[in-house]
């Protein structure tokens, strides 16, 4: 074999080869769902950022929606993610999964996702109201009648963690769950953050499902209720039956 012939063999095997590691590569675009830029510039609009135009350092992860679009940042702890590289990235998957726009890239610091959301979506669908329940949701355990002085008992068995300065409640990545005979009440925050509510916020959530829904599951959504600038808080309170 020749020196020419042997390079050539080499090159060859080497763009074979790279060839398909791009074909390897995932497709960032989503093939299902799309939005409009207007509602997407609407949902960016929405998101709150510090006094520097940079995300909250500790808020790991940011959601926001308008109409059908719901836009959601993960930080990567990478260092301060700033307001116009949000909005780049957010450009970034508009031209690059034109024309349905609905996708998810990665960036040093931070992921972008754009996705299509329904109306009905708990927590950040257009239909939801803050403050305003939703009854009869889908429940994980077996349907049943709901006792709602037992939702009030079970915040009540809610403990406050003593290693925390702020006195919080004790969670687990903004998420709380508690049990009293006939009723399961689940705590979530949006943003994984600790939630900052106390009992007695609680119980007055509770009070509103419970108000509306009566006996049977429901839930309602907060604004805030946890630390960082972009949160929402949602209670759902079930029949404590058995796991379906």
């Amino acid at each position: 074999m020749t020196v020419y012939n042997f390079f050539f063999t080499v090159i060859s095997v080497l763009l074979v080869y790279s060839s398909r590691c791009l074909g390897q590569q995932p497709n960032p675009c989503f093939a299902n769902g799309q939005v409009s830029d207007y509602d997407c510039y609407q949902a960016f609009a929405l998101m709150n950022f510090t006094t520097d135009n940079t995300i909250l350092a500790g808020e790991k992860r940011i959601a926001t929606a308008s109409g059908g679009c719901l836009l959601e940042v993960l930080s990567k702890d990478t260092g301060a993610t700033q307001r116009f590289q949000i909005y780049d990235a957010m450009l970034d998957v508009e031209k690059r999964c034109s024309p349905a726009m609905v996708g998810s890239l990665p960036y040093p610091s931070f992921i972008m996702t754009m996705s299509q959301i329904q109306p009905d979506t708990p927590v950040f669908g257009s239909n939801t109201k803050f403050d305003v329940p939703s009854c009869n949701i889908p429940s994980p355990f077996s349907p049943g009648i709901i006792s709602p002085p037992d939702c009030l008992k079970a915040i009540d068995s809610i403990r406050i963690n003593k290693a925390s300065p702020q006195k919080l409640l004790a969670q687990s990545r903004g998420e709380i769950s508690a049990s009293f005979k006939s009723c399961s009440v689940y705590i979530k925050s949006s943003n994984q953050l600790d939630i900052t509510l106390n009992q007695d916020k609680l119980k007055k959530m509770s009070s509103l499902i419970t108000g509306k829904c009566k006996q049977l599951s429901g839930s309602v959504v907060k604004q805030f209720g946890s630390f960082g600038l972009n949160s929402r808080t949602q209670m759902q309170i079930y029949f404590n039956g058995k796991p379906l």
